[in-house]
């Protein structure tokens, strides 16, 4: 069961860096056209920011599993025992709490955009909906590895 999570993480991660490089590589096409050829599209200036916002959501629920996430590192290594884990605890429920209602008001958010069928203005009408859900999916995933971690430090306080 563990190597079968692990793949999905490491999948998803993976997945995670082709959007990423999807932008990078879509931002360097729009300078080129911008250089060489004098055209410039707004909707795709847009799109590499979207991309980037999408990545950097979608990524932050693996970063925090991995304990990459900013954090009070400093003030953790110098506890030990029972405090560092009720720290760790009392950290993780915040992290939780943020993420579980900002997850919330990411589903209502786009809910209201869908229905009222908001666009951006642009040459092409863009739903705001199809941007907006990297909200509430990105930060959905980090309450799944929130709700991991929370699992793990019960776990140690019990050891």
């Amino acid at each position: 069961m563990k190597n079968i999570a692990t793949k999905l993480n490491n999948g998803y991660q993976l997945f995670c860096g082709y959007i990423l490089g999807l932008s990078v590589a879509l931002l360097i096409a729009i300078i080129i056209l911008r250089e060489t050829v004098g055209i410039s599209y707004d909707f795709l200036t847009d799109a590499t920011v979207w991309l980037s916002v999408w990545a950097a959501l979608l990524f932050s629920g693996p970063l925090y599993g991995e304990r990459g996430h900013v954090s009070i590192k400093f003030v953790l290594e110098r506890l030990s025992g029972r405090t560092r884990l009720g720290v760790e605890l009392f950290n993780n429920l915040c992290t939780l709490t943020y993420v579980v209602t900002t997850t919330i008001g990411g589903v209502l958010l786009v809910r209201t955009l869908f229905s009222q069928h908001q666009v951006y203005p642009r040459y092409i009408a863009i739903p705001m909906w199809t941007v907006q859900i990297s909200v509430p999916i990105g930060l959905g995933l980090f309450s799944i590895y929130a709700l991991v971690e929370f699992y793990r430090i019960i776990q140690r306080m019990r050891a």
